[in-house]
């Protein structure tokens, strides 16, 4: 289980683009993103969704497996949020309450769904994967440490740029504790079916055993949290930490053909884009 944890940053750590100037790889996430969620889902979000994948599954090399663990928690709240626009609430007697019966998809009690609102909620799903897809460009080929010296940089405060590794860290370690005391518990029948004496009979709740695992779970892992993090308080102040934590800035080139290629590529979408609109404007 730990493993599937940090699969995203030992892809980042792995990726043949470690070496490659975070600026490059910026360029072009920001550029696909921004392309997925200005242009119109159909075609420029489709199209800047495609070329992400393209690129994570060709030139960076990152194992579809990892991505589709990555994706799968991003998609499901993109998938609520489609169906929460595309779901309408028509509240009886209210302005605009009358949505008439031919446009009507599906209709059970006060909730509806009409032609309009399930392509609206269609372009934000698009919307949402494309940008996710997009994002992940970036998260997959760069380490953290490889952000936090870009930070430093720019200027960026240095109390920011530590808080932020250490969080970084400190979230992988609370996983790995997590998944460390799951496991403890399971081998000790701890999640196991318990039996109660209420009153005078024995009674089964597989939900009050549940509810009380993940309780013992929690209250460990919140516990050795706060000792792990009083342990590394104690250590940076034993090293004389007072300024600013060190890292070791690995070695990046900066490719001109990457960040033409990138912007040709963004503007072959934007032109697609365009050229489908001035198609569809011509026929109509």
């Amino acid at each position: 289980m730990s493993a599937h944890l940090t699969s995203l940053d030992d892809a980042a750590w792995t990726s043949p683009w470690r070496r490659r100037a975070v600026g490059d790889k910026a360029l072009l996430s920001v550029g696909l993103v921004v392309t997925a969620l200005v242009t119109p889902p159909v075609p420029g979000g489709m199209l800047a969704a495609v070329v992400a994948v393209a690129v994570l599954l060709g030139p960076a090399r990152v194992p579809g497996r990892v991505l589709a663990e990555a994706m799968a928690g991003p998609c499901l709240f993109i998938v609520l949020g489609a169906i929460s626009v595309a779901v309408v609430v028509t509240v009886p007697g209210a302005a605009g309450a009358g949505t008439p019966t031919s446009a009507l998809w599906w209709s059970w009690g006060p909730l509806s769904m009409t032609g309009q609102s399930l392509v609206r909620g269609a372009e934000l799903a698009v919307h949402g994967v494309a940008g996710t897809l997009a994002v992940m460009v970036l998260a997959t080929t760069t380490p953290m440490v490889d952000l936090v010296a870009v930070g430093r940089r720019l200027r960026i405060p240095d109390a920011c740029l530590d808080i932020a590794a250490l969080m970084y860290r400190l979230v992988f370690v609370l996983l790995d504790t997590t998944a460390t005391v799951r496991a403890a518990q399971q081998a000790r029948l701890g999640d196991a079916r318990s039996r109660r004496v209420v009153g005078s009979r024995w009674s089964r709740s597989w939900v009050g055993s549940r509810v009380e695992a993940a309780g013992e779970v929690t209250g460990t892992v919140l516990v050795r949290s706060w000792v792990r993090a009083s342990r590394l308080a104690d250590g940076l102040a034993g090293r004389g930490y007072e300024v600013t934590l060190v890292t070791l800035p690995a070695t990046q080139v900066r490719s001109w053909r990457f960040e033409l290629a990138t912007v040709a590529g963004v503007a072959a979408i934007w032109v697609t884009v365009w050229g489908v609109h001035a198609v569809g404007t011509g026929l109509m």
